[in-house]
C-alpha cells in the first residue's frame, strides 16, 4: 500500500511535465524580462528606514542584525544586478539562479524586519526552483558553450511548483471561509473595491464602474468565486491539462482584481510563464521549431541587444522613454491565458485563422 502511495507520488512529481529546453530558456528570458520592466529592487533604500521600526521576525535579521550602511546595500544592489544579467543571458544558469533568489530573500527580509510586507514570495523562490529545471539548456551563454553537455530537462521542478501555488492559493482561501465571506448579508469583495475607490490613491480601470453598480448578488458571485478559485486550485495539481486550464483562470484572476480592486500581482503571474508557454508549445510543436529556428538565424541580434541591456541593467540606467507601467506586465501575461480557457475546437479555429492571414512559406 505504502510502496503504491510512493510510486503515485513519485511518477506524478517527475511524469506530470515534460518541458523543453526551448519552453525553459524562452520561461527564463521572459521572466528576466518581466521582472526589468517591474522594476529590480532598491535595497539601498534600507539603510534610511529609521532603526526605530525595526522589528524582525525570526530569521536572517534577527540574527544578523540591522544593517544601516549605504555602502553595504550599494554593492549589495550592485551584486543583485550582476546576477541578475546572468541568469537573464544565462550565463552559469543555474548557479545564477539560485544565487539571484538568495539575494532576493535576503533583502526582502530586511524590508520586512521594519514591517513592509509584499506578497512577492513566489517570484522570489522561482528562479531557485527554476533552477534544477535545467533552464540554461537553450537560448544561453551555457548552450553556446557546452553543446556537447549532456544535460536533460527536468520537468518535477514544475510540478512542486505546482503544489506551492495550489498551496498558497488554499492557505489564502481558507481565512476567506472561516472569516465570513459566505456571509450573504454583504460583500468583502465589494468592501475592498469601495475602499480603494475612496481612498487617497487614483482609482484606475473598472473600480468606479464596480462602485456604481451596487448590487449585493453581483458581488456574493465576486465572493463566491474567490473562493472557488482559491480553494480549488489546489485540486487540479494532478492533471496537467486541468492545471494549464487553472493557470488560464488564475490569470484571468489576477487580472480581475487589478481592474476591479485595483491591487496589481504583477510580479506574481511571472511564475505562471512556464505552464503558459508550455501550453502554446507542447500544443504546436510546429511553432515551437518555427521560434527556435527564427532565434538560432538571429543568434547575433540578440546577442548583440542581450549585451546592451546587460549594460544598462548593471549600470542601473532606466531611460525613462523606455519605462513601461508596471500593470502592462498583468496585461501581457494574462491576455495570452484567454486562450487556455477555450476548448480546443475553438483554439484550433483561431490557429487556421492565423495560417490564412500569414501563410507558411
Amino acid at each position: 500500500m505504502i510502496l503504491s502511495i510512493n510510486e503515485k507520488i513519485t511518477n506524478w512529481l517527475l511524469s506530470t511535465w515534460k518541458p523543453t529546453f526551448f519552453q525553459l530558456g524562452l520561461t527564463r528570458i521572459l521572466f528576466c524580462l518581466g521582472f526589468y520592466i517591474f522594476g529590480l529592487p532598491q535595497f539601498i533604500e534600507i539603510s534610511n528606514y529609521d532603526l526605530v521600526f525595526f522589528d524582525p521576525p525570526v530569521g536572517v535579521s534577527t540574527l544578523i542584525g540591522p544593517i544601516t550602511s549605504s555602502d553595504f546595500w550599494w554593492n549589495f544592489d550592485l551584486i543583485l544586478r550582476i546576477t541578475f544579467v546572468s541568469l537573464l543571458v544565462g550565463f552559469r544558469t543555474k548557479e545564477s539562479s539560485i544565487v539571484f533568489g538568495l539575494l532576493l530573500l535576503f533583502g526582502f527580509t530586511y524590508i520586512y524586519s521594519y514591517g513592509k510586507i509584499n506578497h512577492n514570495i513566489f517570484p522570489v523562490i522561482f528562479p531557485i526552483i527554476m533552477a534544477f529545471t535545467n533552464w540554461g539548456g537553450a537560448l544561453s551563454v551555457d548552450a553556446l558553450k557546452n553543446r556537447k553537455t549532456k544535460v536533460e530537462p527536468r520537468g518535477w521542478p514544475l510540478t512542486f511548483l505546482s503544489f506551492l501555488l495550489g498551496w498558497g492559493y488554499f492557505t489564502a482561501g481558507l481565512p476567506k471561509l472561516i472569516g465570513g465571506w459566505l456571509d450573504l448579508s454583504y460583500s468583502t469583495t465589494a468592501g475592498f473595491i469601495l475602499r480603494r475607490f475612496y481612498s487617497s490613491a487614483e482609482s484606475l480601470y473598472l473600480n468606479e464602474f464596480f462602485v456604481k453598480i451596487n448590487n449585493l448578488f453581483i458581488y456574493k458571485l465576486l465572493d463566491y468565486n474567490t473562493l472557488l478559485f482559491e480553494l480549488g486550485f489546489i485540486f487540479t495539481i494532478f492533471w496537467s491539462v486541468v492545471f494549464l486550464r487553472a493557470i488560464g483562470v488564475a490569470a484571468m484572476f489576477h487580472l480581475g482584481v487589478l481592474l476591479t480592486v485595483n491591487i496589481p500581482f504583477s510580479l506574481h503571474v511571472l511564475v505562471f510563464l512556464p505552464y503558459i508557454i508550455y501550453f502554446y508549445f507542447n500544443n504546436n510543436p510546429q511553432l515551437s521549431e518555427k521560434f527556435e529556428s527564427f532565434f538560432r538565424r538571429n543568434k547575433k541580434i540578440f546577442i548583440a541587444i542581450a549585451s546592451i541591456l546587460a549594460i544598462i541593467i548593471i549600470a542601473d540606467y532606466n531611460p525613462i522613454p523606455f519605462k513601461l507601467p508596471q500593470h502592462s506586465i498583468l496585461f501581457l501575461v494574462c491576455v495570452p491565458s484567454v486562450f487556455m480557457l477555450l476548448p480546443k475546437s475553438v483554439n484550433l479555429f483561431f490557429i487556421r485563422m492565423i495560417r490564412r492571414i500569414i501563410p507558411e512559406k
